[in-house]
């Protein structure tokens, strides 16, 4: 009786050594994942900023301005 209890505590602090494994290495990969999405969101909002300035300058260049209030009230 005393052999299964024993071999019941060894499997039972096994499955709890490979359970504490798994979460380390499930959160070591969210992480990786929270750093890639940071990185491209930084990424994209570098790349509209840019694209917005570039049209910025390409409306002052067509001479486009915007128009604050029309004279006639329109």
């Amino acid at each position: 009786m005393e052999e299964i209890e024993s071999k019941v505590k060894a499997l039972r602090e096994e499955q709890k050594a490979t359970l504490d494994r798994i979460e380390a290495e499930y959160r070591e990969q969210l992480a990786g994942l929270r750093r890639d999405a940071e990185s491209k969101e930084q990424k994209l909002a570098e790349q509209w900023s840019a694209k917005h300035l570039r049209l910025t300058k390409f409306i002052e260049q067509m001479g486009c301005r915007p128009r604050l209030a029309e004279p006639n009230g329109r």
